[in-house]
């Protein structure tokens, strides 16, 4: 059976970030997006026939002398957004039980979003951050800006603690206008205060997209012998026999995904969980689908 040309482990092999993320985004583009509405922008597309509550501002007079009717000219909805990447750089996003870690899955991710959005004219910002350090790449629009994320993406290394809700809670004052967040992380942090924060995005009218990103082996937990378990983020170590406990661990991860997945819908903030398994372009086809939808959230017809 042929490889998945868009499996984390077949595009590892290509050490050029920007031609892995351009590989996976060009693959699954089915071409610059045009606005399917309508509102006042830059490009004229139709006129129609004036009616109450119409801006009068956007009447024909040329087209009026001549019919001695009124029309107004509809114009092509510029639909360019602005979209900030939150990329989790802690030590437990450096684990990964075979094929790539979640932090390598996350910056192939973030990097293949970067180029879809900047394709499409958006502008694309980039947060990256563990406890003590964070890395920002301002919004551009530019196709050129990628290099600038790409360049910020190859030498992120996971280590120290998490610190999710401190960094959204600063960036939340920074981010003033509706705006596309997108956060990529393992979410091993203090859910209530990420929570927290992501509803305040969400109530400044913000739209709000987790990827949570888990390896395999979080998801199922297949140790069979005596393994040695030693926290990524801190200096806890335990000894233990999986068989023991297995059961305890896939209830409470499983508690952890359903209660935050739970929230979040009840927060209209859109959840998705990713196993870093994953081929790339699937998950990049579930995020264009969605981002129809944000679309038409985040523009006023």
């Amino acid at each position: 059976m042929p490889e998945n040309p868009f499996d984390p482990i077949t595009l590892s092999k290509i050490a050029n970030m920007e031609l892995r993320a351009r590989l996976v985004a060009d693959a699954v583009m089915s071409g610059i997006h045009k606005s399917p509405y309508t509102g006042s922008s830059i490009e004229f597309l139709e006129h129609k026939e004036y009616s109450p509550g119409n801006e009068i501002k956007h009447i024909d007079w040329k087209v009026q002398a001549k019919t001695d009717k009124y029309y107004v000219k509809q114009f092509e909805e510029e639909t360019n957004l602005k979209s900030y990447l939150f990329v989790d750089a802690s030590g437990s996003m450096g684990y990964k039980s075979k094929g790539v870690s979640k932090l390598e899955y996350a910056i192939t991710l973030a990097a293949s979003l970067s180029y879809l959005l900047l394709r499409q004219s958006d502008l694309v910002g980039l947060v990256c951050f563990r406890e003590g350090m964070k890395q920002y790449v301002p919004p551009r629009s530019r196709l050129s800006h990628f290099y600038a994320i790409i360049k910020t993406l190859e030498g992120l290394e996971a280590g120290g603690a998490s610190n999710i809700g401190a960094v959204l809670k600063e960036f939340a004052e920074k981010i003033r206008h509706r705006s596309l967040i997108i956060i990529i992380s393992d979410f091993f942090d203090n859910r209530e205060e990420i929570i927290r924060q992501l509803k305040y995005f969400h109530f400044k009218k913000n739209e709000v997209l987790l990827f949570h990103i888990l390896d395999p082996y979080e998801l199922t937990f297949p140790f069979e012998t005596i393994t040695y378990f030693e926290s990524m983020e801190d200096d806890r170590k335990i000894l233990a026999d999986p068989k023991t406990i297995k059961d305890r661990y896939l209830a409470e991860i499983n508690r952890f995904i359903d209660q935050f997945k739970k929230t979040c819908l009840e927060n209209q903030i859109d959840y998705w969980l990713i196993d870093s398994s994953t081929p790339l372009d699937q998950t990049l086809i579930q995020f264009l689908a969605r981002r129809e939808n944000v679309l038409r959230s985040i523009i006023k017809i």
